[in-house]
């Protein structure tokens, strides 16, 4: 494939960095996907990651989400050169940026117990202050990552080498929430598959930017020539 007028190649090396962040996805999930198997009465079927953190062992899981967090925030000075002279070449990196950093708060701010799962035994009958806050962070993460894709699908639609990855872009952000919305119900009860749909949610992105990462390490042209990263 020629290169476009304008774009060039993303350098190997910065390709090689946004890996470091696609990696942090992969040992994360690894973590998480492990602990669940292990923790007895944990359904990780239905209970979210972040009820990894309840209980003995707990501060496993809140170091996996500071490490992961801290991983995303390390692409951001990378992401910022390979968008430079673009559509998204700030609000993505922030994007980003607030994913990470809602993930390392997430990291010491524990959810509150679950339905079907209440490891402390603590039969707590209304919502805590951290609980409703462990929430809301959840809400960030999710939303800025899901905002982060439809940034990425207005500057893929405006680029001919990447038209079709516009609407594949838009697909995963609806394919997030919805996903996001079904685990949000369901995990109201006591049993079923809301972790399931959760975990969905969360790969979704990673698995987006596997492919992304994968087709700027061939070479496909990306980076705006006309506007040198910094």
């Amino acid at each position: 494939m020629t290169d476009r007028p304008g774009t060039v190649p993303v350098p190997r090396a910065l390709v090689r960095r946004l890996w470091v962040g696609l990696g942090g996805a992969a040992v994360f999930t690894g973590i998480a996907t492990l602990q669940g198997a292990v923790r007895p009465d944990y359904d990780p079927w239905h209970q979210s990651v972040s009820a990894l953190s309840l209980g003995p062992g707990g501060w496993v899981q809140q170091v996996n989400f500071v490490f992961f967090g801290v991983l995303l925030l390390v692409t951001v000075p990378t992401l910022r050169r390979m968008l430079a002279g673009g559509i998204g070449a700030r609000s993505y990196p922030i994007c980003i940026a607030i994913s990470g950093t809602a993930l390392v708060v997430l990291g010491f701010v524990p959810q509150d117990p679950a339905p079907g799962y209440d490891p402390q035994h603590l039969a707590l009958a209304a919502p805590t202050a951290l609980g409703l806050l462990h929430i809301a962070l959840a809400g960030v993460t999710v939303g800025a990552s899901v905002t982060g894709l439809f940034i990425m699908a207005k500057r893929f639609a405006h680029d001919p080498c990447w038209h079709r990855w516009a609407t594949y872009t838009r697909i995963v952000a609806l394919l997030t929430i919805a996903c996001v919305g079904v685990y949000a119900v369901w995990s109201t009860h006591a049993t079923g598959l809301a972790g399931t749909f959760e975990r969905l949610a969360i790969l979704a992105t990673p698995a987006w930017g596997v492919a992304f990462a994968h087709r700027l390490g061939r070479g496909v042209p990306f980076m705006n020539a006309a506007g040198p990263p910094r």
